[in-house]
């Protein structure tokens, strides 16, 4: 895995979201924690929800779901948390997709890809188990980092073909 990875915009923004909580290790992503650092109240209940009546900032988890389960649903609605979506009337589809979004980068942040050994042959449940979160979304945010990889390396492999192929063509 490349160390120089830069990630979009979203997910250079959880990563500074975290940093800036002073959120630096796999260990530190834990429900307590973030509800101290951002004065957020956190209780289990029968679904899961981020609620605001004036400053008081509630995010309840579905109990019926396994530990893992629970730690993603409350990243996903720390994200409206993150984004003000209270302070909107109408509910807004975006919103849903962009906390899902920045929930997946606040579960495997990029500031955090240093404890990660891409070379693992189990790969997926040790990125599940480091980062307390579900299987299938360790598989998603990892596949997600491999498409923007590939991404990067083709882009910047026909940006430098396309400079040497000018050159030649340039005579320089």
């Amino acid at each position: 895995m490349r160390t120089d990875y830069i990630g979009n915009y979203l997910e250079q923004k959880a990563s500074q979201y975290l940093r800036t909580l002073n959120i630096r290790l796999p260990s530190d992503l834990n429900i307590e924690r973030i509800c101290t650092l951002e004065n957020l109240d956190y209780r289990l209940g029968n679904a899961s929800s981020y609620i605001v009546v004036n400053e008081y900032r509630l995010i309840t988890i579905n109990k019926q779901k396994t530990p893992k389960q629970q730690h993603f649903e409350f990243l996903h609605e720390l994200s409206h948390n993150h984004f003000d979506h209270h302070k909107y009337l109408a509910r807004c589809d975006n919103f849903e997709q962009e906390a899902c979004h920045f929930s997946l980068y606040l579960a495997v942040p990029i500031h955090m890809f240093q404890f990660i050994n891409f070379e693992s042959d189990n790969l997926v449940q040790e990125v599940s188990d480091l980062f307390n979160i579900p299987e299938e979304i360790a598989y998603q945010r990892l596949q997600n980092i491999f498409d923007n990889c590939n991404y990067y390396n083709i882009f910047f492999t026909r940006k430098k073909n396309i400079r040497s192929n000018r050159r030649s063509y340039y005579g320089n």
